[in-house]
């Protein structure tokens, strides 16, 4: 699972108090501000690392902002409405890539490379970039599940027209 590689090179430094759960920045997810959504999940993307296995439980809502849709919450908010009923919120390209790649560190720690991969190419580069992560047990992992797939396929292809 984790290594302490990962954990001594902390993925976004933070000059911040340590965070010891997740739980608060998690809440924040299913605000309908997008100022304090962005704010958790750079908080988020900073602990991942440490705090993946609480971080797990919200990966539907992480992949639901990465793909530009809206946290589900099947609670009523503090008007009283019933979530389904408030407009859906549109959050910005940087905090979709955000949730992609916290999403992907958590799959990456779940073991589940394919998954992992997916959403660190929808990071966009600031956040999987492996010139920058050369060496990381996270990038190196990735690029040898990108390669295995590409075998895979290939040797598929290759198997049909033959």
């Amino acid at each position: 699972m984790a290594s302490s590689s990962l954990l001594a090179t902390p993925l976004h430094p933070s000059n911040t108090t340590p965070v010891a759960t997740a739980s608060g920045l998690l809440a924040l997810l299913s605000e309908s501000d997008p100022s304090l959504v962005s704010h958790a999940l750079s908080r988020l993307l900073s602990v991942v690392d440490t705090l993946w296995h609480e971080v797990a439980e919200c990966l539907p809502d992480l992949e639901a902002i990465a793909e530009g849709g809206d946290v589900a919450d099947d609670v009523m908010d503090d008007d009283g409405v019933a979530a389904a009923s408030r407009p859906s919120i549109a959050h910005d390209l940087p905090t979709r890539q955000t949730a992609a790649a916290v999403a992907s560190r958590v799959f990456f720690h779940l073991e589940e490379p394919v998954q992992a991969l997916r959403l660190a190419l929808e990071s966009g580069e600031e956040h999987f970039d492996i010139r920058r992560g050369k060496g990381s047990m996270y990038v190196e992992r990735l690029v040898n599940a990108a390669v295995e797939t590409y075998v895979t396929r290939r040797a598929a292809e290759w198997e049909g027209s033959g």
